[in-house]
């Protein structure tokens, strides 16, 4: 007679069978639900296209405006470049492309960060990860990147194919940030982190690429170039108000708390050094435990606080932070020297929690406001319209780097190999309104 209460193989693959789909159709009921439109019909991946054969047919490139809109192109002319191909094909098969892409690379980024997490805490890898797609596809930054057109978690998978290439000691460590940053000018600053860590040849190798893609950019169409680096890279006025909802920058916040047209620009410089310092000192901690996935995670969130604009779906740097911790909460040991409210498996797991949360339900559009209302409801409407900000500003203060056993270089063993096993996370494999 078989035993009575425990389910068989067969059983087991079947509730999670079942427990993916009804994850995959929550995303899906969320996505609907949420009270900003989900979707956006690719408006960028729209400008894109446009810019693309406004620019093939020999016009300048950021004269080009979409539609009756005052978005333009307004990405470095590798960006151009690499967008080009999109012209041979109809919008709705670009789309279909774009999507697809897109869907792949979560997939391929969730195993990274996911896979290995599983097997250090004994959960099932295949079902782990499964499971994982639909949660982090109902985020905003995630949805609204496919839902636009938009190229974050492209962004996101170069850099992490770095932190993979840097655990392995690859001489290409460095090519993804390179060329990151040759396609979007904040991706900058994880040569930064590369230089703070002392990795000196990535960092060549990242300044290297960037600077060849850039020069390629540069031999092809020279007056362009010189045009984006000279007068439209400082233009902030050609990507939208900065007091817009979906802007959850450090700039936004002061603009929509003070003046939607002209916020205090010294005051938000001073808020730009203050952040950028601690955050980028608590990500080289980070590095030096050995937990360069908590580093990477860091860099990516303080160059969404201090860039002038940082759209909603700009925030795909939470995803690896949260899944640090995820880990964390599930019991993985914090680095030593890690302050109290940072260590705690329980504040680890309700940060996470009301993370996704907030994301998830897309609640800054519960108080998506004017411009010159942003005050109209309140201390309660002015905190929820900044809740992605504040969201971002806790995750990146509280968000723990994860311990280390003895070993080698510097007495101490990364962290992906802590257990003597498999990577803590990461592997070796690799508006209501239009807003942008």
């Amino acid at each position: 007679m078989a035993p009575v209460g425990r389910p068989g193989a067969g059983g087991r693959v079947a509730a999670q069978a079942v427990t993916v789909l009804v994850l995959a159709a929550l995303a899906a009921l969320v996505s609907v639900l949420v009270p900003n439109d989900p979707w956006h019909n690719w408006f960028d991946l729209r400008v894109y296209d446009g810019a693309a054969e406004w620019w093939r047919s020999g016009r300048p490139l950021y004269d080009y405006t979409y539609g009756r809109t005052q978005y333009g192109f307004t990405y470095p002319p590798f960006a151009a470049l690499a967008v080009l191909p999109m012209t041979l094909l109809p919008i709705e098969a670009v789309a279909a492309v774009h999507a697809t892409v897109n869907l792949l690379v979560l997939a391929g980024v969730t195993w990274w960060l996911v896979a290995p997490l599983a097997r250090r805490h004994g959960w099932p890898v295949g079902f782990s990860v499964a499971a994982a797609v639909p949660v982090l596809f109902v985020l905003e930054p995630v949805r609204e990147t496919i839902g636009f057109g938009q190229v974050n978690l492209v962004l996101l998978a170069l850099v992490l194919a770095d932190v993979a290439a840097l655990r392995r000691g690859s001489r290409w460590a460095g090519v993804g940030i390179g060329l990151a940053a040759a396609l979007k000018i904040t991706p900058g600053l994880f040569l930064v982190y590369l230089l703070l860590t002392r990795r000196w040849r990535a960092a060549a190798v990242a300044a290297g690429t960037g600077a060849l893609a850039t020069g390629l950019a540069f031999a092809i169409a020279p007056d362009t170039s010189w045009r984006f680096f000279t007068s439209t890279l400082w233009q902030t006025d050609r990507v939208g108000r900065l007091d817009k909802t979906s802007n959850q920058s450090l700039l936004g916040g002061l603009a929509r708390l003070t003046d939607p047209a002209q916020p205090p620009r010294l005051l938000w410089l001073v808020l730009v050094v203050v952040v950028l310092g601690l955050v980028l000192a608590r990500a080289v901690r980070a590095a030096r435990s050995g937990d360069d996935l908590a580093g990477i995670a860091l860099t990516g969130l303080a160059a969404c606080l201090v860039s002038p604009i940082s759209w909603s779906h700009h925030l795909v740097w939470l995803v690896p932070a949260l899944v640090v911790l995820v880990d964390v909460a599930a019991g993985s040991p914090t680095a030593p020297g890690t302050p109290s409210w940072a260590r705690s498996r329980r504040s680890a797991g309700a940060l996470v929690a009301l993370a996704a949360l907030v994301l998830a339900s897309s609640s800054i559009w519960f108080a998506e406001a004017d411009p010159g209302h942003h005050h109209d409801r309140g201390v309660l409407g002015i905190v929820v319209e900044d809740l992605y900000l504040l969201t971002t500003l806790a995750v990146a203060a509280l968000l723990p780097a994860r311990g280390t056993g003895p070993s080698g270089r510097g007495g101490r063993r990364s962290p992906d190999r802590a257990d003597g096993a498999a990577p803590l996370s990461g592997g070796t494999a690799p508006g209501r309104g239009v807003h942008r």
